[in-house]
Order: C-alpha cells, then sequence, then structure tokens
C-alpha cells in the first residue's frame, strides 16, 4: 500500500531531503537516485532500496513505476508537489526518488580478471559519471575512486552515470599505493599526451588492465605515476591536446573492450 505523507518532519522525507549533500550520503550510507527509468533498472537489477517517494503530480511512467515497486513489496510514499521539491535535485523533475543504501564494496572485489578504471582527482560529476557509465557499458571489473575525486553516489554523478553507480562495483580509497603490489596479475596504465598509442599497445598486453585517468587540470598525481607500469595515449588531430576525463576514459575503455571481446 501506497502511503500518504503530508508532513515535512516525517522521518522518511527528512532522510531523503538530506542526501542532496554528499556528506550526509556519507553519513547515512544512503544516496538518491531519481527518474522513472533509473528507478525502474535498479529495481529490475534487485538493487537495494529502503524506500520510494512518488510525487502527487508525477508524471504517468513515474506513477506505474511506483505501483510495480508497490506490488513488489517496496516502501513507497505519496507527497506533496512541494515537499516532492525538496527532495528532487533536477530542475524539471520526473516525481519519483528512490533512496537507496550505498553499495559497499572492498579493491579485493574490483580486481578480479576485468579492466578497472581509476579516477584520479577527477572533480567534475559529469565526468565522473560518463566514466562510470562508460565502465560499465565496457564490462570493466569495477571503478576506483581516488582522492580528489567527486563522490561517487552524489546526485549529480548518479544522474550523469544514468543511475549505474549502483550497477557497477565502486570503491573509494587515498591513493594506489599498495593496490599495484596487491594485483600483481595486472598491467597498471596511466593515460597521458606522451604515452604510447593505445592501439600500439594491444600486442604486448598480456594482463588485464587498470586504466588510470587524472584531473584535467593537475593530470596524474605523483603517487599514481609512480605505480604505473607504462602510459597510454589517444591519437588525435593536430593542435588538440588534451580530452575531458569522461571522454578519454569512455574511448580508452571502448578499445579494451573491442580486444577483449
Amino acid at each position: 500500500m501506497i502511503h500518504s505523507i503530508t508532513s515535512r518532519a516525517n522521518s522518511r522525507v527528512k532522510l531523503a531531503v538530506a542526501l542532496e549533500k554528499s556528506s550526509s550520503c556519507r553519513k547515512r550510507n544512503r544516496f538518491l537516485m531519481e527518474g522513472p527509468r533509473f528507478v525502474s533498472d535498479h529495481l529490475d537489477r534487485s538493487g537495494l532500496i529502503d524506500f520510494i517517494a512518488v510525487s502527487e503530480a508525477a508524471s504517468d511512467e513515474s506513477v506505474m513505476v511506483a505501483k510495480s515497486a508497490d506490488n513488489n513489496g517496496y516502501i513507497v510514499i505519496r507527497v506533496s508537489s512541494e515537499i516532492f521539491a525538496s527532495i528532487s535535485n533536477t530542475g524539471t523533475p520526473q516525481g519519483i526518488s528512490a533512496i537507496c543504501p550505498i553499495p559497499d564494496y572492498s579493491i579485493s572485489d574490483l580486481f578480479t580478471g576485468g579492466t578497472v578504471l581509476v579516477l584520479d582527482g577527477v572533480a567534475d560529476p559529469g565526468n565522473a559519471g560518463t566514466a562510470i557509465r562508460s565502465a560499465a557499458a565496457f564490462g570493466c571489473s569495477g571503478v576506483v575512486f581516488l582522492k580528489g575525486s567527486v563522490f561517487p553516489w552524489s546526485p549529480k554523478v548518479t544522474r550523469s552515470a544514468a543511475g549505474l553507480n549502483s550497477a557497477i562495483p565502486i570503491c573509494e580509497v587515498n591513493s594506489l599505493r599498495g593496490i599495484r603490489d596487491k594485483s600483481p596479475d595486472y598491467c597498471f596504465l596511466g593515460a597521458r599526451c606522451s604515452g604510447t598509442p593505445m592501439d600500439n599497445m594491444f600486442d604486448t598486453l598480456t594482463k588485464p588492465v587498470c586504466i588510470v585517468i587524472g584531473s584535467e587540470a593537475h593530470g596524474l598525481s605523483e603517487t599514481s605515476q609512480s605505480t604505473m607500469t607504462g602510459s597510454v595515449s589517444i591519437p588525435m588531430a593536430r593542435g588538440v591536446e588534451s580530452l575531458n576525463a569522461g571522454v578519454s576514459a569512455s574511448i580508452l575503455l571502448s578499445l579494451l573492450f573491442r580486444k577483449s571481446f
């Protein structure tokens, strides 16, 4: 049964509103997923959900998703448009949000033989979300966020990742120091303009690959550079020095996926 909530003081409403801030997501170990398609996909993946909030003015698609979730035993609350506006982080909300536990993974869950993507100081939510989405699309076994990177489950990252930050293992660590020693079966490659073109490395790659993408402003950190077994680049036209982090990650992961497919 869908329960109507009219008070902003309701504990579930207060939790949903708080998740606008990354600090609150960390503290409560929860994140917010918005939109009928993202929520529906999460449900189809049997993703964990604490509860779903749906607006009285929700779109028909959002209402259908909410009713389906309710029929399958999930907790669904209905709130006014005004209350939902304080929950939603989008300019044009579609009237449905899911409050979900943040998945818990360790480094050992990621380095399992598939390509691993590492984001080193990537602070832009759009770039991080694009990278996550591409990592999921190209069969990566996980994504590592190093110190200085954006919070992987912030509302902006979740939207940019199309909710796929709940579909691929992700973890945060301070640095790659020690990870390479624990993952001797991996080749650690940093993305750099001066690196070897990716296409030229395929014949020499005999191990699973960990691709490390640095920030647009500062590139790879000194710690990450010291752990690399090599560096790779993407051939580009003259006069173009670099691509943004999300695009760079996507191209390199696509190339690796084609090689291993």
